[in-house]
């Protein structure tokens, strides 16, 4: 079962959640940003980045999230540069060297981790036909 779990921290409240690990081979990205696969990279279900027609202007592409494996006690940072349509809501998909970071090897295929967003999170506008509209994002 995915959770969404809120923390009280002193900036305020961060949402943290939780959901699969997966990797794929970077490329170009949804954001229209080439990465190759030792870059720490990620990307967001679908729902989450709710692209709309430009995904390359998507106000989530280039903010940070910090990701925790509590099994393996590791712990990263990632870059949102792509959208994952096989992805439920709240999994994530990594480049393999950053799979290899938290999982401790691609063997592992897919882990269960937590996750949030690190700084400022860009906030939902407005709701369009059932479809989360994300910044100054035109749905």
């Amino acid at each position: 079962m995915k959770n969404i779990i809120s923390i009280a921290v002193l900036a305020g409240l961060t949402t943290a959640y939780s959901g699969d690990l997966t990797y794929y081979a970077a490329g170009v990205g949804s954001c229209g940003v080439t990465n190759t696969d030792s870059d720490a990279i990620v990307a967001l279900s679908l729902p989450m980045m709710a692209n709309g027609g430009n995904p390359n202007t998507n106000p989530k592409c280039g903010s940070k999230i910090s990701i925790h494996n509590p099994t393996s006690g590791q712990t990263a940072q990632a870059t949102v540069v792509d959208s994952c349509a096989g992805c439920a809501m709240y999994d994530i998909d990594v480049s393999g060297s950053l799979f290899t970071t938290l999982a401790g090897g691609l063997s592992a295929g897919r882990v269960s981790v937590d996750w949030e967003f690190q700084g400022q999170v860009p906030k939902l506008k407005e709701r369009r036909k059932n479809r989360l509209c994300w910044g100054s994002w035109i749905c």
